[in-house]
């Protein structure tokens, strides 16, 4: 991972859109931060589109849309993305509702076989605001360690789910959904292709994003997760959490 002070000025002005993770890497993992959250008003000042991509829930995400300066939210690892038009929310999901209600009956089958193999486990406490996965806390709350982390998603993945790891959660749902997948749509919604993004996270959910955008950054916890992620971000900044997603709007601003 080269420093992000590496980045050229022609890749960094052919940037048109920022997509970013939220925990981790927007939002500390005490508070979202004020100067974090600032920086969206200052991307929307010289036209930067910004795009949240989040594990968080459909919950969370309507809020996020309604009232962030965002352009699009893309929640639950991939599931849906929502965008405001108007005074309404638009809702765009990867599956009909009667998928959701199938796949959510075989979430809570496994949920039940998995409290069975780890009695220890527990749901993440956002779960109720969710629709289409399941969250096992592992860092939010209570703390799992690595060892038991991979042995749920290996469970999991045996029974046919797919899995995603976030700094604080194992996601698990049922579809052929991916957070790359529901971001090229947005994207093209907003009238750009993926040579326009620039993708920053943290964590090994956000592998995937690292591998298929070019212009990539990882705040400076992304070296936390060695044997975890099989992608990492081209650039890394010097600071972490809000502050790293802080210092690469500050950096782009400064190309312009």
């Amino acid at each position: 991972m080269l420093p992000l002070s590496d980045m050229d000025a022609e890749e960094s002005r052919n940037i048109k859109a920022v997509l970013f993770d939220l925990d981790g890497t927007f939002v500390n993992r005490e508070a979202l931060k004020g100067i974090a959250y600032s920086s969206l008003e200052l991307m929307r000042e010289i036209g930067l589109k910004a795009v949240a991509v989040t594990g968080r829930p459909a919950g969370w995400c309507d809020l996020i849309a309604r009232w962030w300066p965002v352009d699009a939210v893309v929640g639950e690892n991939g599931a849906f993305f929502f965008y405001k038009k108007g005074n309404n929310i638009i809702r765009k999901t990867f599956y009909d509702s009667e998928m959701q209600q199938i796949n959510r009956q075989r979430l809570n089958v496994l949920f039940e076989e998995l409290l069975i193999n780890f009695p220890n486990i527990m749901m993440a406490s956002d779960q109720s605001f969710r629709q289409w996965d399941l969250a096992i806390d592992i860092a939010e709350e209570i703390k799992l360690s690595k060892k038991e982390i991979l042995d749920v998603v290996s469970f999991a993945k045996d029974k046919g789910a797919c899995t995603a790891i976030s700094n604080i959660h194992i996601n698990i749902w049922f579809g052929d959904y991916t957070k790359e997948q529901m971001s090229l749509k947005v994207i093209s919604k907003l009238g750009l292709n993926s040579k326009d993004v620039l993708y920053i996270g943290d964590s090994p959910n956000d592998s995937p994003m690292f591998e298929y955008f070019e212009s990539t950054v990882g705040v400076k916890s992304v070296k936390n997760y060695e044997g975890l992620m099989n992608t990492y971000p081209k650039y890394i900044t010097k600071n972490d959490e809000g502050h790293g997603f802080v210092e690469l709007i500050q950096f782009l601003i400064s190309t312009r």
